[in-house]
C-alpha cells in the first residue's frame, strides 16, 4: 500500500444530494479504517455545503450542465468547451495522483474519459435504475473499465449481465448513520411537520414544496399549535416559483437532517434513495410524494417501503386538501415505532476499496 494512499471520489452534483451523500459515507468509512487515506472529491458546480459540513476536501470541475445546457458558455465552441473540461480533469488527476477513483452512477463525461485514459483502477457505485438496460448502454465504456461495481442494495434486488455480475458486490444500503440518537416526545396537540426535498435541485421541486406547504396550512384548522418548516436543500434554485406560507419558515440547508427527521411528528418528502434510506432507520411517520425521474423510479420505491412499514404512506394526488386529509388521518393513527438497523453498506464498500489499495 502507498504510504499515503489517495481515493478520489466523483459524484454527480447538479440536482440531488444522493450521489454525493453515498460517496461521502464511503469516504468517511475509509478514514475510519485508516487515517492515512486521503479522500478528496471532484465536484461540478459550487454547491459543496454538505462536504464542508462533513469536513471532506474537494476541488471544482466546470459544470457539464452550465457548459452544455445554458448560454453561459455560448461564445465558446463545443470543441473548446470539451478541451477545457478534459484539460482541467487531467490536471486534477496529475496533481492529486489518486490510487483509485470512485464514481457514483452518472459521472461527468469529460472527467470519466480522463480517468479511463489514465488507466487508474475504477470503482462504480451503481444503484437500482428505472431503465437498467438504458443505463447500461449509456455507461458501457465506464462499466467495461471498472474494476469493481458496488451495489447499494440487498443481494438479488436486480440482476446484472454475467460479465458485470462477476465484478459486482451487493453491500446493502449506504446511508449516513445516526451519531447522536435522540428520543422525540410527541405532543398530539402541537405536531411538528417537516417538508424536505433532498438536495432540491430537480426541476419542479417548487411545485412539490407549494403542495406540501398548502397542505400543512390546511391542517392548522385542526391543529392551531402546529409547527411546520421546509428545508429547501442547497441545490434549490426555483425561489421565484416558491409560494411562501405564513408560519412555515424556509431553511436552505440542514447538514444533520436525520436529527431533524427524528424531532418531527411527520415528514412530507419525495422518495429519493438517500431520503428513504435515512428515514428507514428512524421510525418517523412519513408521507412520500414520489416524483418522476429519468433513471430513478421513486414510485416503485415509495410503494415498496409503504407496503413494508406501518410508519410510511405514499401520496400520488395533486391537491393540498387531499394531502392534508391523509396527514390528519396519519397523525391520529396508532402505529408501532418501526425502526431498522443502521445500514452497514458504506463500511462494506470501504473495506472492498481498502483491499484494492493493499
Amino acid at each position: 500500500m502507498p504510504t499515503q494512499p489517495t481515493v478520489l471520489f466523483h459524484p454527480l452534483n447538479h440536482i440531488g444530494l444522493g450521489h454525493i451523500n453515498r460517496l461521502s459515507v464511503i469516504a468517511l468509512a475509509l478514514r475510519q479504517l485508516d487515517k492515512r487515506i486521503r479522500t478528496p472529491f471532484v465536484i461540478e458546480e459550487a454547491s459543496h455545503i454538505l462536504l464542508d459540513a462533513l469536513g471532506l476536501p474537494y476541488v471544482p470541475l466546470p459544470s457539464s450542465h452550465a457548459m452544455g445546457d445554458t448560454d453561459a458558455w455560448a461564445t465558446w465552441t463545443a470543441a473548446e468547451r470539451s478541451r477545457l473540461q478534459i484539460d482541467i480533469s487531467r490536471s486534477i488527476l496529475c496533481t492529486l495522483d489518486p490510487d483509485v477513483v470512485v464514481f457514483d452512477c452518472l459521472p461527468s463525461p469529460a472527467f470519466c474519459d480522463a480517468v479511463v485514459d489514465s488507466e487508474l483502477p475504477i470503482v462504480l457505485c451503481m444503484r437500482e435504475m428505472r431503465d437498467l438496460s438504458g443505463y447500461l448502454g449509456h455507461t458501457k465504456g465506464l462499466l467495461e473499465r471498472a474494476s469493481l461495481l458496488v451495489i447499494p442494495h440487498q443481494e438479488g434486488t436486480f440482476r446484472l449481465p454475467e460479465e458485470l455480475a462477476a465484478k459486482s458486490c451487493f453491500v446493502g444500503q449506504i446511508a449516513r448513520q445516526l451519531t447522536h440518537p435522540t428520543q422525540h416526545v410527541r405532543d398530539p396537540d402541537r405536531p411538528h411537520i417537516l417538508i424536505s426535498g433532498g438536495g432540491g435541485g430537480y426541476p419542479r421541486t417548487s411545485a412539490f414544496y407549494n403542495l406540501a406547504m398548502n397542505a400543512v396550512a390546511e391542517l392548522r384548522s385542526r391543529y392551531p399549535g402546529l409547527k411546520g418548516e421546509l428545508i429547501a436543500g442547497p441545490l434549490f434554485r426555483e425561489w421565484l416559483r416558491l409560494q411562501p406560507v405564513d408560519g412555515i419558515p424556509v431553511i436552505p440547508f440542514e447538514p444533520d437532517i436525520a436529527t431533524r427527521f427524528i424531532e418531527s411528528d411527520l415528514v412530507i418528502c419525495q422518495a429519493g434513495y438517500n431520503t428513504v434510506a435515512e428515514l428507514e432507520q428512524l421510525g418517523t411517520r412519513t408521507i412520500f410524494v414520489p416524483a418522476i425521474r429519468q433513471w430513478d423510479d421513486q414510485f416503485a420505491r415509495a410503494d415498496r417501503v409503504s407496503r413494508e412499514r406501518k410508519n410510511f404512506r405514499m401520496f400520488c394526488g395533486t391537491a393540498p386538501t387531499q394531502l392534508a386529509k391523509l396527514a390528519a388521518e396519519f397523525l391520529i393513527d396508532e402505529i408501532p415505532s418501526v425502526t431498522a438497523a443502521q445500514p452497514g453498506g458504506g463500511m462494506k464498500a470501504a473495506r472492498l476499496i481498502y483491499e484494492m489499495l493493499k
